[in-house]
């Protein structure tokens, strides 16, 4: 795939850009993109310095850092920024700029954010590819069976987090597996939606076959997967699956039920309690900030100067009843003069330095994974998938009774609505409203499901000759 000559770079750039962090941290080692193929994988310290090169990778803006977890959130018209620059509103009216071309026909431009996640993506890939096939080659010599383990089951697992997001926001994408390098650049198989679903069920799979079951507690071992947390991204996926492909949502229930009942995770009390800790009881798997490695996203959100995205008008505000207590962990009015009437996002608390965590998977969004797969199974509104969606709302002190639902697809749009207000600002509601098609009757400018994945970046046709881009964006429309 031929987009590799950049992605050497952009992989240094992204981790130059959180390289300090304390001694104690498993974040600070050497970068992967900054030693050499010869010396990478000689020694366990060596191969553990590639994966926290990997995981620094999605700390940057062009990753889960912002733009994975900002872009889906303008498409499900949750954001304004201060501009209203047509690069962030073309998502929020779902009107992207398309990235075909033809021989006779000029290439238009991108936009740019597409590229960015596109390139940020690939390039944590190609680092998750790299481990994957050079610490499989490593001497027992040189580490032991457990880490060896342990390194490669947390590249599946970064791989199939990566493929999870490019499937859903690009739709056919190529499926890269092998690690690349400018002498090792050929183009690869653009896979089907279908196929990449295979692809990260099997990582998932292999993930959880290998991950140690707890990544551990220490400073040295906060923020790396774990078996529970492949568990808990599999779950996520099989509910996406089988909504797509399969129609059955048994795998979804089982790994759903067997992380809430068996795994060490509980809700935390307070919902307002996520965001004003880290690495609390219900964090499955967290993306983890502090002052020298600043969270890019929270650092633009704040009722400050450096503001520039904030909720769009009163719709999140008026979207939680006035005793859901969600509301006002979520969104907060401007106190600044000139900006009283705006409402910001208010999860990010730790902003003088934006060092807040961001959990991309916690037990909450378990709960309400098995409500919706429970339903299916059961092919009802049954007291084992209500008993899941009244965990959530019971926190959020607004449960609805179950007598309330007058038939099956009302109880799964209601469950997805509760997904929307539970996890707000956390990059989800898009694309889950995609999944079952309900963003046809939420988004007035939506008027094509060829519309709910993004154009594949104009950059990459100038690169790989044999993509394809998506329906609706072809060059002429």
């Amino acid at each position: 795939m031929k987009i590799h000559h950049s992605i050497k770079y952009v992989v240094a750039v992204l981790v130059i850009a959180v390289t300090t962090t304390s001694c104690n941290d498993f974040l600070d080692r050497m970068p992967v993109a900054q030693r050499s193929p010869e010396n990478m994988f000689n020694s366990e310290a060596s191969a553990n310095a590639a994966v926290s090169g990997m995981y620094r990778s999605m700390m940057n803006s062009f990753s889960f850092g912002q733009s994975i977890l900002m872009i889906p959130e303008y498409s499900a018209n949750h954001l304004s920024n201060v501009g209203t620059l047509p690069e962030f509103e073309n998502f929020a009216t779902h009107g992207i700029i398309s990235s075909g071309s033809t021989p006779t026909q000029p290439l238009p431009p991108s936009n740019n954010w597409l590229a960015n996640m596109w390139q940020a993506s690939y390039a944590t890939i190609n680092s998750a590819n790299s481990i994957i096939a050079g610490v499989s080659q490593m001497d027992a010599s040189t580490i032991s069976e457990a880490k060896k383990n342990q390194f490669i089951g947390e590249a599946q697992f970064i791989r199939a987090l990566h493929y999870f997001f490019l499937v859903r926001a690009f739709g056919n994408v190529p499926m890269e597996i092998e690690p690349t390098s400018e002498e090792n650049d050929a183009p690869v198989k653009q896979g089907n939606q279908e196929e990449l679903y295979a692809l990260i069920i099997q990582d998932l799979t292999g993930a959880i076959d290998l991950l140690p079951i707890s990544a551990g507690d220490g400073l040295a071992e906060k923020g790396r997967a774990s078996q529970w947390a492949a568990k808990a991204l599999l779950a996520k996926v099989q509910l996406y699956n089988a909504t797509l492909f399969t129609n059955d949502f048994t795998e979804s229930v089982r790994l759903a039920e067997d992380v809430i009942t068996n795994g060490p995770f509980s809700l935390v009390s307070n919902f307002i309690n996520i965001w004003q800790s880290e690495n609390t009881t219900e964090s499955i798997f967290e993306l983890q900030f502090e002052e020298q490695a600043v969270n890019p996203w929270a650092n633009e959100i704040g009722d400050n100067d450096g503001n520039r995205h904030f909720s769009r008008g009163n719709i999140i505000y008026n979207l939680y009843d006035s005793l859901d207590n969600r509301r006002a962990a979520t969104v907060k009015a401007g106190t600044r003069e000139g900006f009283t009437n705006r409402w910001y996002i208010a999860k990010y608390p730790n902003l003088t330095p934006a060092t807040q965590n961001f959990t991309l998977i916690r037990l909450a969004e378990l709960y309400l994974i098995h409500a919706e797969a429970r339903a299916r199974v059961d092919n009802a509104v049954s007291n084992a998938s209500y008993q899941s969606l009244a965990m959530v709302q019971e926190r959020a002190g607004v449960e609805t009774p179950i007598g309330s639902f007058a038939n099956l697809n009302e109880y799964i749009t209601a469950i997805q609505e509760e997904k929307e207000k539970e996890l707000m600002f956390e990059g989800e509601t898009w694309f889950d409203f995609c999944r079952t098609g309900l963003a046809l009757t939420k988004y007035s400018t939506l008027t094509d499901e060829r519309f709910f994945i993004y154009p594949i970046p104009a950059q990459q046709f100038q690169l790989d000759g044999t993509l394809v881009q998506n329906p609706g964006y072809e060059a002429g429309n």
